[in-house]
């Protein structure tokens, strides 16, 4: 793919898609109206009838202290929703049938259930029923910007609208007067007995808190509190210390422990050490003295040196005790401080913990004083309260309601509906809707190819040009199978040599300016070797390849044209040819007969049938004599050779025959050939190298854009040869059924 960017969207693409499917819209329109019409013209006519209704959102207040029957909606937002709520009650609603006894109207009279759920009776399912009914014509509609509201209701009967409006109205005023009342004496009857309970409460709170100080021992003075806390502090200072002295006497036990006797002061100070010393160096100098005078061998200096020797034993001896005295010493010093700040530690969680558990006691103490004082308290508002709410019953009857009729309702003029000018512009503009939404999802799951920019998108390579469907006698001409009876001949030479038989037509004009693009395609000179092919069946490739040949030798240049679909040819159907002999007689033989081409009624071209047909087609093309029938062909004087070929998707014919073309033109079908299709078709010829030059937006309709119905070899069970020529059908001779391409 080379990734060709789609254009954008232009208003006329639009417009050709809502031409396109014109009809669609026509029919949306005359089946959504009509039907809204008829429906309206059977109605029977409806009466609305109106009262306007005033909501305060609270009753002027002649008390001197808050009343108890103000309404509890006026204090947050949604106070009018929950008014609109109780006008359409189920309880309003019964009440009113009831006033007006709507159970014998006409049109209220409801008929018994044939099955009634288990707990209920016919009569409760039929008054249900008809209280929905009933709710369903009445209607609540608040004016904007005021405290008025709209309440109307419907019905057949004019005279009924009107009575069950105003009985609405009049049944949600008694009804919101009567809460106000029930209120205040409900209040009154709940404080009362609220009062006796908190009185109780004190009470058995009070015994309670008695009780609990007395089992405890509860003081209520602060001086147990601050005894506590000092001895707290003289603890915790006395530890403190201690935990100094203990880590004083560990050091120095642990500083004895590494050091060496000789190094220890106590050692060194030790009298009895000290004489020791002195004696040793006294002997020393005797030593030296007589080492001087009379030389080593004197017996004096043996004598002596012995008895240094047993000094300096003597001494290390005395060292050695006088250390462990010092260390043992220094480890019960150690000892007998950790052993005090131990006790210390203990004696200190010994007094937090009473001190703490003393503070629980407290605690609870407190609070069930605290609780028994915010009791005192409650009992003594809602004591003033319930002197309030006695007030305020006593004083009821000066209070006025907050809803007031401000207009009853009248008995209709004119019915309400149906309105036939306005269900006729509801139904254009729903059907016209319709039909819009209709089109544009039809045309979104339409995925075929129907402009040059769809044609880029899908395979990745330039369009080569589109040439339209064929027109003749003002009737379009499509290429579709022909009736029961037709004869290819008929259905292949319609637009098969249409280059040929009238060169002035769109189709004509079309090819050449193909034909143009294909000869520049290529900066090396125009392409010799060109190979025509298609995704399926019938998108036009053997017409295409037919009046290409023919515009090309309408050019003055020499052109064969050969059939390579040896599996349902068609060019000599086109041509009018004999189908004796050619490209399959030529692959199956030895490679020595002479090569069979037929010249045609357009000079400069000639025409190579396809042969009969053979059993292996693939098999011969993917051989050394195609190879043999190719190089003939070259030397043969031709300046362009074009091979149709069957569709890439449906056989493996033309990947083996487009490696070795100069160039390769895929047709499609507008507004039939799928995108995936074509991204596959041009999958398969990469994959064998073919040097495709472009493609072809083939029986392209510039009023439409959608062409037939969409048919492939595979949908009519694969690509299916012909069984012999006499069935196919000989030149001037009816054929079997099949379509050009």
């Amino acid at each position: 793919m080379t990734g060709v960017e789609p254009r954008e969207a232009h208003l006329l693409d639009y417009w050709r898609v809502l031409l396109k499917r014109r009809w669609l819209i026509y029919i949306c329109l005359a089946v959504t109206v009509s039907t809204v019409m008829l429906r309206s013209m059977l109605m029977e006519p409806v009466y609305r009838a109106k009262a306007t209704l005033q909501i305060e959102r609270a009753n002027p207040n002649v008390l001197p202290f808050q009343r108890l029957t103000t309404d509890e909606g006026a204090m947050f937002y949604g106070f009018y929703e929950t008014q609109y709520g109780l006008i359409t009650s189920r309880r309003v609603a019964r009440e009113v049938i009831r006033s007006l006894g709507l159970d014998k109207h006409p049109e209220f009279a409801m008929t018994a259930p044939s099955s009634v759920d288990p707990g209920l009776t016919a009569e409760e399912v039929i008054e249900g029923a008809r209280i929905s009914k009933f709710l369903v014509a009445l209607e609540v509609a608040p004016v904007s910007k005021s405290r008025l509201v709209d309440l109307s209701f419907k019905s057949t009967d004019r005279v009924l609208a009107a009575r069950a409006a105003n009985a609405v109205a009049e049944t949600y005023m008694a009804l919101n007067t009567q809460a106000g009342y029930n209120t205040t004496e409900q209040a009154s009857t709940s404080l009362a007995g609220e009062v006796e309970t908190l009185q109780r409460e004190i009470e058995e709170k009070e015994k309670r808190l008695q009780a609990y100080a007395a089992e405890h021992g509860i003081i209520p003075i602060n001086e147990t509190q601050d005894i506590t806390l000092k001895n707290l502090t003289d603890l915790s200072k006395a530890h403190t210390e201690a935990q100094a002295v203990r880590i004083e006497k560990e050091s120095r036990f642990e500083a004895l422990g590494q050091a060496a006797p000789a190094d220890v002061d106590e050692v060194a100070g030790s009298r009895i050490i000290g004489e020791l010393s002195a004696k040793k160096d006294d002997l020393a100098k005797r030593l030296a003295q007589l080492s001087e005078m009379y030389g080593p061998a004197w017996p004096e200096i043996s004598r002596v040196q012995g008895e240094i020797q047993e000094t300096e034993r003597r001494l290390e001896r005395e060292r050695t005790a006088v250390f462990r005295q010092v260390l043992g010493a220094a480890e019960a010093d150690y000892r007998a401080a950790r052993m005090e700040e131990e006790s210390l530690a203990r004696e200190i969680e010994e007094l937090k913990g009473r001190n703490q558990a003393l503070s629980l006691k407290e605690i609870e103490y407190r609070t069930l004083k605290s609780e028994i004082e915010n009791r005192r308290k409650t009992l003594e508002a809602i004591q003033r309260r319930q002197g309030e709410a006695r007030s305020s019953a006593g004083l009821n009857d000066l209070a006025s309601s907050n809803v007031r009729i401000v207009d009853r309702a009248e008995v209709p003029l004119g019915a309400s509906e149906p309105k036939l000018w306005k269900n006729f512009i509801l139904s254009l503009v729903g059907g016209l809707g319709l039909g819009l939404a209709l089109v544009f999802f039809f045309e979104y799951l339409d995925k075929s190819v129907k402009t040059e920019e769809d044609l880029e998108t899908a395979t990745g390579v330039p369009a080569l040009g589109i040439i339209p469907a064929s027109k003749a006698d003002g009737a379009r001409l499509r290429l579709v199978k022909a009736a029961n009876g037709g004869s290819d001949e008929a259905r292949a030479g319609g637009v098969g040599m249409i280059a040929h038989e009238n060169p002035q037509s769109k189709v004509s004009e079309s090819v050449r300016e193909m034909r143009t693009t294909l000869l520049v395609s290529r900066p090396g000179g125009p392409p010799r070797t060109i190979l025509v092919t298609s995704s399926q069946q019938e998108e036009g490739k053997t017409s295409v390849a037919s009046n290409l040949a023919i515009t090309l030798a309408q050019m003055g240049r020499r052109v064969l044209l050969v059939d390579a679909d040896m599996r349902r040819p068609r060019q000599h159907l086109v041509f009018g040819l004999p189908n004796d002999a050619g490209l399959s007689s030529a692959l199956s033989g030895d490679g020595t007969e002479a090569l069979t081409v037929c010249p045609t009624p357009v000079a400069g071209l000639d025409v190579m049938t396809s042969g009969p047909i053979p059993p292996n087609p693939a098999d011969l093309l993917n051989s050394e004599a195609f190879e043999s029938v190719l190089g003939k062909l070259s030397t043969a004087g031709f300046d362009h050779i074009i091979f149709d070929s069957p569709p890439v998707l449906a056989v493996a014919d033309p990947c083996i025959i487009a490696g070795k073309m100069d160039s390769v033109v895929i047709v499609a079908w507008a507004g039939v050939t799928g995108r995936d299709a074509l991204a596959h078709t041009v999958g398969r010829l990469r994959q064998v190298k073919a040097r495709i030059t472009g493609a072809v937006l083939n029986k392209a309709d510039h009023g439409h854009l959608y062409y037939g119905r969409y048919g492939s070899y595979r949908s009519t069970g694969g690509y299916k040869p012909e069984a012999s020529d006499e069935d196919a059908g000989r030149p001037g001779q009816p054929g079997a059924s099949g379509v050009v391409g």
